[in-house]
Formats: structure tokens, C-alpha cells, sequence
């Protein structure tokens, strides 16, 4: 009867646990329309990157996008929601597939539900490409106007059918857009195969593109189970004989890619298949360069390179084109950069006038009369302008004779070639912080991990995630032993447990609790001793660019750091050299060298050391007392009186028997 009571307390315990369980559940941005009904899917564009709303402005707004289409889906239906200012009633929006014009839709004073079909539209290699056009009314006055007219776009699905087909091939692995990347590696992971893991998880990150990936790294654990989603691809890197290949648990299920080899070799099987990825996902452009530049200067980078083979304007009124481009992108920190602009444009109609002019993030730095014919201009930008991420716009403001801004009336094209390129000198034009990465870490940069374990790595991996997506270019991280790591020349990444072994390198803050106090001494901000925190510091040393991550107090993880980060605007929300995120409070990021304030380190609380020995020193002193015990024990009862011996309590000798009277 009592082990009866006792199994259903367990039961009754266990039953109640059910109700405080959350399990997790993880999101998938694109997924079924029914619930079990794999024939129907749905794409966000807002998920893939495309800030909402899309605008399209007067007086010829364009906007391109593609969106990737797993093979064996077909795209349907493109949905969303219209508005456009009262300016543009009358007017239309285009929307088409890059080589034929899908339909269009009339413009009016209410906002209106978009609903497009998307049946037979071309999906090449992987991707369908959208564009919408925006097309005014006739009588609208394009120079009085502006950009003060135009359309939003919010709300933008597209909806796809059919069954995700799973790879056959290696070269067919990667898909055409990634959202999720599983790795497992050997519970001991030397660092040849930390650095696979890591390239893997940059051509991942390029695949992404704009929205968000979620990477997971496992050590030493069990082989991955297949499921059926297009956008999660998984690898698992094992040590043995050299060869790759898929190995599918199901038929329909999606197949893990095996990278066996051993150390020496891992690395270079894994770069045979970032290969593929990168051939799919990026294909090669070779534009003929116009004439080698002069000398002391670097490059040039082309627009064609850089994913702008032409640029056409056509029009009249104001027209132009918009170039983001990151000093990453032009291979490292680049300095006294100049605009090569070649291109060619139809003659201006007699009484019309025309210029060009030409902005660098908003401050103007080049204007002149519009060119008749074929033109070739070299532009200097102001290294004050000229930051890690930049916007040019090339503009042409064109009047037509008598002013008569009709759309249609008196047009002009503009041709802006791919040949155009981007001049420049090697060199930092930068204040020492965030804003000197990732353009700091080309063409490769050493990677330390203190210890190389499952934390660490996970967020080496988060951290490359974060930088890759800020630059068209593909990173190469290499990992190293710690101590050949600390002294490598060059870009570094530095992820430790323990901030006793960045002992040496002139860190902005030490990485202990501390205050911040202005030059009055009044205090700005305070970590108290005992409070746990992430940090996350960027600065010069000895002449090399270096990235810190590391954690005060044992009970925080180092690798959710991630999760104190903006998923929307990943490495470019952060500002100056560094980065915290107490345990119980929001991230915050500031500037500690030149901004003025002085940091103040504080006493932990019961001295450092101890506080860090003290779980050690308390089971040192558990095991001498048991070990104590296990030795007194015998001899004390070796040692009785002889008369205890055999002899019970004075009771025992008048205890009823059972069924005594």
C-alpha cells in the first residue's frame, strides 16, 4: 500500500510539472498556408529583407526584387496592400517579371488589396524576379512635384504550390535562399575543423542575404533527423577517410551533407562545397575595365562588379539612381576614394536645361551641366563623407523647354555604364570602433576561442553571421590555438570565458564592474560588483584591427550574446567601441576612447579570486571531511565497552509477542 501511495505522488507531481512546461517552438518565416498541407506555401518579402513599405516615387519610381523559389514549388499569387498619394490618381503601377509586364493596376484615392498572378512567371536558377513601375498621369508636373508623390507597397506575399523537392546532388545542395544551418561536429573539435564550421556558416550567411539566419552548433552529438523544409540545410563534419556525400533517413525527407576527412583536409573539402554555394548564389561578372588606373591609386571596382551592370534613367523632371556601397566591399578600409563615372546621354531638346549632380550620404559633391554624348568623369569624395556604409546618388535635373513637365513630353535617357568604377588608397579614414569591421577583417582574419567548445563556437558563429551580411564579400575566418591567436598580425576575433587571458592587449574597458564618470566625475554608468554582463569591444592594437567577446560571471552564456543584438539591423546598429549587455537590463553601447569618460574599476565583492575559487575550495573541504569519517568510523566502533556488546534496550525484553493477550 505505501509503494502504491508513493507511485502516485510521482504520478500527481509529474502530471502538475506538464502545465508549468513551455516548450519551444522555432518559427519558420516561410511556411505551409494549411495547417498539414504541404502543396501551398508563403513567402513574406518583409522577411526576406525588403523594408516595408516599398515606395515608388514620381515621377518614374522602380523597385526590383527577387525571391528565391525552392525547387519543386511554383510561384502563384503575389498579395498585398496599395496606396498612393492623391497626385498620382489617374496614374498605374506596372508590375512585371523583368522581361514582360505581368499586369497593371489603376491608381485612386483608397487603398486598395494587390492581388497578382504570379502563374508562369520564369523562376531562373532558383529565384523570380518582380518589378514594379510606377507610371504617373499624364498632367502631372513632374518638376513641381518632386518625390513628394508616390505609391507604398505593405504587406507584400507571394504564395507558392507544389512539394519541395530535397537535393540529389552535392552541387545541389544549397538551396536558393537559407534560413536556418545546423552543424555537428566531433565532441573535441581541433581548430582545422572550427574554421570549416566557420566558412560554412559565412556562405550561409551570403545565401541569407538581408533577413536573419539562425545557426546551431552541436559538439559530439547524435546524427541529424531529416525533415522536410526547403529552407534548413544541416552538415555534420566527422573525422575518417576523405569523401562527402548526402545521406537522405528518409525518402523524402531533406539530406544532411557528411564532411568526413581528416584535420588536415577538412578545410579544403569544406571550401569545395562553399564553391557550389557561391557559383549558384553568385555568379561571375567580368566586366572589360576601361584603362588601368593611375598610379598610388587602388583598384579600380567596377559597378558591374559590384552589381550594377548599367544604370538607365529616362524622363524628364527629376531623375536618379541610388548606390549602396561599404568599404568592405571594395576588398578593405579604403581612403580618399574617387567616382569614375562613364556613361552617355541623348542631347538635351534646344531651350531645355539639364545637370548632373552627384551626392555622397547626403552632402552634395559634384555638379555640372549634363553632358551631351559619351562622358567620362572622375569625382573625388571627401574622406569626411566617405563612411563603412555609404550611399551615392547620381541625379539629373532636367527641365524641358518651357518648362513643360509632362510625363512623356521632350524625354531624355541617361546611361550610366558598368565600367563606372570605384578609385581609391588603402587606409583607415575611421575613428577606432564597430564602424572599422568588417572592412578590418579582409581578406582573412585569425579566429581564438578560449576554451574551443560548444559556447564559444556558437558564438564565433553568430559573430560572423552578423558581419558577413554587411558586405557582398565573402569573409574567411581561421581559427587558431589561443596563444598563436593573441599574437597573429592582421584582423582578429578574440571569444573567451575568462577575460584573464586578454591580459595585454589595450582593451577600451576592462572587462570587470566598473563605473563610468564623466570629467566633472559625475557617474554615467555603473556595473556593481557580483552582476553578470556580456561585452563585446572593437579596437586598435599594435597596429591590427581586434574584436573582444567576453563575459563577466559564470551564470550568463557567452553564446546568447546574439540575442541582446537588433535582428533587424544586426552589425549596423552598433555604435563606438563597445557593447554591454548586463544580466537584467538592455544592451547599451557607447564610446569610451575620446568621448570624455573615464572608467572606474570597482572592488568585486569578497575579493576576486576567491570569488571565482570558492565551489573548488568548498568540495575540497566536503571530500576531507567524508574521507575524515570514512577513517574515524571503524576505530570508534572497534573501541565499544564490552558490555554493549549483544545487549538490547531494557524494553526489548518486555515486548508483546504477536497475538498476545
Amino acid at each position: 500500500m505505501r509503494a502504491l501511495k508513493q507511485s502516485a505522488k510521482r504520478w500527481v507531481l509529474a502530471l502538475s510539472l506538464v502545465g508549468f512546461v513551455r516548450f519551444p517552438s522555432l518559427s519558420i518565416p516561410t511556411s505551409p498556408l494549411q495547417e498539414g498541407s504541404p502543396a501551398a506555401w508563403e513567402i513574406s518579402l518583409r522577411e526576406l529583407g525588403v523594408s516595408e513599405p516599398l515606395v515608388l516615387s514620381a515621377p518614374s519610381g522602380e523597385q526590383w526584387v527577387t525571391i528565391p523559389v525552392p525547387q519543386g514549388l511554383r510561384p502563384v499569387e503575389l498579395i498585398g496592400r496599395l496606396r498612393s498619394t492623391p497626385g498620382l490618381n489617374g496614374g498605374r503601377l506596372e508590375i512585371g517579371d523583368g522581361v514582360r509586364t505581368l499586369t497593371w493596376v489603376p491608381l485612386g484615392l483608397a487603398e486598395r488589396t494587390l492581388t497578382v498572378s504570379l502563374r508562369g512567371a520564369p523562376v531562373t536558377r532558383g529565384r523570380l524576379t518582380l518589378v514594379w513601375r510606377l507610371i504617373p498621369p499624364p498632367r502631372l508636373d513632374i518638376c513641381a512635384a518632386g518625390s513628394s508623390e508616390r505609391v507604398e507597397l505593405e504587406d507584400l506575399r507571394v504564395r507558392l504550390e507544389g512539394s519541395p523537392e530535397p537535393p540529389r546532388t552535392i552541387a545541389g545542395f544549397w538551396p536558393p535562399d537559407l534560413r536556418v544551418l545546423e552543424i555537428n561536429l566531433p565532441a573535441d573539435p581541433g581548430p582545422e575543423e572550427a574554421t570549416a564550421a566557420l566558412r560554412l556558416v559565412a556562405l550561409g550567411a551570403r545565401l541569407a542575404g538581408r533577413h536573419p539566419l539562425t545557426v546551431s552548433i552541436r559538439l559530439g552529438e547524435g546524427a541529424f533527423a531529416g525533415a522536410a523544409d526547403p529552407w534548413r540545410r544541416r552538415i555534420e563534419i566527422r573525422r575518417g577517410e576523405a569523401r562527402l556525400r548526402l545521406r537522405f533517413d528518409a525518402e523524402d525527407a531533406f539530406p544532411a551533407l557528411e564532411i568526413q576527412a581528416p584535420p588536415e583536409r577538412v578545410v579544403e573539402l569544406a571550401e569545395g562545397v562553399i564553391r557550389y554555394g557561391e557559383v549558384m548564389a553568385f555568379p561571375e561578372v567580368i566586366p572589360q575595365r576601361i584603362a588601368p588606373a593611375e598610379e598610388g591609386i587602388s583598384g579600380p571596382v567596377t559597378l558591374a562588379e559590384l552589381g550594377w551592370p548599367q544604370i538607365q534613367m529616362r524622363g524628364s523632371g527629376p531623375m536618379e539612381a541610388r548606390l549602396f556601397l561599404s568599404q568592405a566591399d571594395l576588398g578593405g578600409p579604403v581612403r580618399g576614394v574617387r567616382l569614375r563615372l562613364v556613361g552617355r546621354a541623348t542631347p538635351v531638346p534646344e531651350g531645355g536645361t539639364a545637370s548632373l549632380l552627384v551626392f555622397l550620404n547626403g552632402g552634395l559633391v559634384a555638379a555640372e551641366p549634363l553632358p551631351v554624348g559619351a562622358f567620362d568623369r572622375r569625382i573625388a569624395f571627401p574622406d569626411g563623407l566617405w563612411r563603412r556604409d555609404n550611399t551615392v546618388i547620381v541625379r539629373v535635373d532636367y527641365t524641358p523647354p518651357g518648362g513643360e513637365c509632362r510625363v512623356g513630353a521632350h524625354p531624355i535617357t541617361v546611361f550610366i555604364d558598368g565600367r563606372s568604377s570605384l578609385e581609391f588608397q588603402r587606409g583607415q579614414n575611421l575613428p577606432p570602433g564597430f564602424e572599422r569591421f568588417p572592412q578590418s577583417l579582409m581578406p582573412g582574419f585569425g579566429v581564438g576561442l578560449r576554451p574551443l567548445n560548444a559556447s564559444t563556437l556558437q558564438a564565433a558563429a553568430d559573430l560572423v553571421v552578423m558581419l558577413q551580411q554587411a558586405t557582398r564579400r565573402p569573409l574567411r575566418p581561421e581559427v587558431r590555438p589561443w596563444e598563436e591567436a593573441v599574437r597573429t598580425s592582421g584582423g582578429l576575433a578574440l571569444i573567451t570565458e575568462e577575460a584573464e587571458g586578454l591580459a595585454g592587449l589595450d582593451l577600451p574597458l576592462d572587462p570587470r564592474p566598473f563605473r563610468l564618470v564623466d570629467v566633472d566625475g559625475r557617474e554615467g554608468f555603473r556595473v556593481d560588483p557580483g552582476r553578470a554582463f556580456l561585452v563585446l569591444e572593437a579596437f586598435e592594437d599594435r597596429g591590427r584591427e581586434v574584436l573582444v567577446l567576453t563575459r563577466w560571471g559564470r551564470e550568463v552564456d557567452l553564446g546568447r550574446w546574439v540575442e541582446g543584438i537588433d535582428r533587424e539591423l544586426g552589425w549596423f546598429g552598433l555604435q563606438g567601441d563597445v557593447w554591454l549587455w548586463p544580466v537584467g537590463s538592455e544592451p547599451v553601447a557607447w564610446r569610451v576612447r575620446g568621448s570624455g569618460w573615464r572608467v572606474e574599476p570597482l572592488p568585486p565583492v569578497g575579493g576576486g579570486v576567491w570569488e571565482r575559487l570558492w565551489p573548488w575550495a568548498l568540495g575540497v573541504v566536503l571530500v576531507g571531511v567524508l574521507g575524515f569519517l570514512i577513517w574515524a568510523y571503524p576505530r570508534v566502533v572497534r573501541r565499544r565497552p564490552a558490555g554493549l556488546e549483544g545487549s538490547g534496550r531494557p524494553a526489548d525484553s518486555h515486548s508483546h509477542k504477536a497475538g498476545s493477550g
